[in-house]
């Protein structure tokens, strides 16, 4: 039996997996957990990592490394996106998270991120060689993978991540109708680009990962506690996720939190990602969604597995992180 974990340093959330393999390939969960600590925060107007979330993200990651440390201290690889790639002290945030935490985090390009995401999607769901669009949400960009089979036809990163988006369009809440008509106005016209760029064909399913739409599959099928075998596969239509659009913008943010549904952070963003979800559907002209429960993080695992970085002999932290693909 071989173990192994990740971390996905997120602009909003960061993950962590812990998984133990068998000599047949096949994977027992061991620990799974998630904090939400907005690392992305401010990045539009300072263009760096604010001390404050930082010093969230260094919290969550000590308790990630002790939950390695309880499960026999495997492999870690971890790897960081959008914020840290982008923010002018991303390289002292990593210096620091080694330092404070013990965690070696390896700041990845967009490129390696969609390839890494993609490879977790199709770990669970049967690509069956069909035409597919990923829509990967995160906090700081969202990532369009455009894929035939498990082939890249196209994949395009953009600045549409929910942090960017609800500070830059939605400061109230309940929400304002000329704040949300601006937000969805801006959200279209980027999307033209995104689909002139991804313009190889046109594609036959939408599948969605990260926390806006797994929150969205929770609150359509009253998921609680969270449980990621239920949520996994969930299909969303236009109608499901613009029905639950009109109540949620009718909502304050204590009304949302008071849905059990939600996890503590999420309840202002979840506005500007489903804005995301509704005009993807809208400009690619898909429609169900196919919610995916894995995504980076089991991307990750595979990849080092792959790679032979899943050895027991190495720590995984004297590499900076995941092996690239």
């Amino acid at each position: 039996m071989k173990k192994i974990a990740a971390i996905d340093v997120g602009s909003n959330t960061v993950r962590l997996l812990i998984l133990e393999s068998d000599a047949t390939g096949d994977f027992q969960l061991l620990a799974s957990r998630q904090a939400v600590t907005r690392l992305g925060e401010g990045m539009d107007t300072r263009g760096k990592l604010l001390q404050s979330r930082m010093s969230a993200t260094f919290a969550a990651l000590s308790n990630f490394r002790q939950d390695c440390v309880n499960h026999g201290d495997p492999p870690l690889f971890a790897v960081a996106t959008s914020a840290v790639r982008e923010a002018s002290n991303g390289e002292e945030f990593v210096r620091r998270a080694r330092e404070k935490t013990g965690v070696a985090i390896k700041i990845i390009p967009w490129q390696e991120e969609a390839r890494l995401t993609l490879d977790g999607v199709f770990w669970k769901i049967p690509h069956e060689n069909r035409k597919s669009l990923t829509l990967d949400i995160g906090g700081g960009s969202t990532e369009f993978i455009l894929s035939e089979g498990k082939s890249i036809a196209g994949f395009c990163s953009s600045p549409l991540g929910v942090v960017r988006l609800t500070e830059k369009f939605i400061r109230r809440h309940p929400v304002d109708d000329a704040e949300y008509e601006k937000l969805t106005r801006h959200v279209r016209n980027e999307l033209r680009a995104v689909k002139k760029k991804l313009s190889a064909f046109t594609p036959q399913r939408l599948i969605g990962t990260a926390g806006t739409v797994t929150t969205l599959a929770a609150l359509k099928k009253n998921i609680h506690p969270y449980d990621p075998e239920k949520i996994h596969g969930v299909l969303l239509s236009r109608h499901d996720i613009d029905t639950m659009m009109q109540s949620l913008k009718e909502k304050s943010l204590d009304e949302r939190l008071a849905l059990k549904v939600f996890e503590r952070g999420r309840e202002d963003l979840i506005i500007a990602g489903t804005a995301m979800v509704l005009e993807t559907m809208r400009a690619f002209q898909c429609d169900p969604l196919m919610v995916s429960e894995y995504s980076l993080r089991e991307g990750v695992i595979l990849q080092a597995l792959g790679d032979g970085g899943g050895d027991d002999s190495d720590d995984g932290r004297g590499d900076g992180g995941a092996a690239t693909p």
